[in-house]
């Protein structure tokens, strides 16, 4: 797990720095507990209405853009299709429980287990499956508008 803080904590630094959006970069860390899960204990979790059910999430990271951003996700079952429409950002994901299918335009179908990370593209066209799922996720959407 080390690692992949390292990663994501390198990653946000380098976007940061890049984009002028921190005069001062900080780190953002969770430990070792709250990715198992006692972050979502935390008084700063958001409940967001996702579909039918109602996820948790802490956000880790915003650039002053709104650009670039990090956090963590807890959900029930989601389904969603982007074969019209296209994967709305940049998207870093390391599954910490559950499981993920997506469903590539052209039939090509990618589990993703937990311990496992996937890097979807802005305007990736598939399907979107899981019966919950808690990740680790970073965001790059050069569009967004803060």
């Amino acid at each position: 797990m080390s690692v992949v803080r390292s990663a994501l904590t390198a990653f946000a630094a380098c976007v940061a720095i890049h984009s002028g959006a921190l005069a001062e970069p900080a780190l953002a860390k969770l430990s070792r507990a709250e990715v198992q899960g006692t972050a979502f204990q935390r008084p700063d979790i958001r409940k967001v209405p996702d579909g039918a059910a109602t996820a948790l999430e802490l956000d880790t990271m915003s650039s002053s853009d709104g650009k670039f951003e990090s956090g963590m996700y807890k959900v029930g079952p989601e389904h969603y299709d982007y074969r019209t429409t296209g994967y709305e950002s940049y998207e870093f994901i390391y599954v910490i429980t559950g499981s993920i299918t997506l469903t590539s335009a052209d039939g090509k179908i990618h589990l993703v287990s937990p311990g496992e990370a996937v890097t979807i593209p802005k305007g990736w066209k598939g399907r979107w499956d899981s019966d919950g799922y808690t990740k680790l996720w970073v965001t790059y959407d050069p569009d967004a508008k803060k």
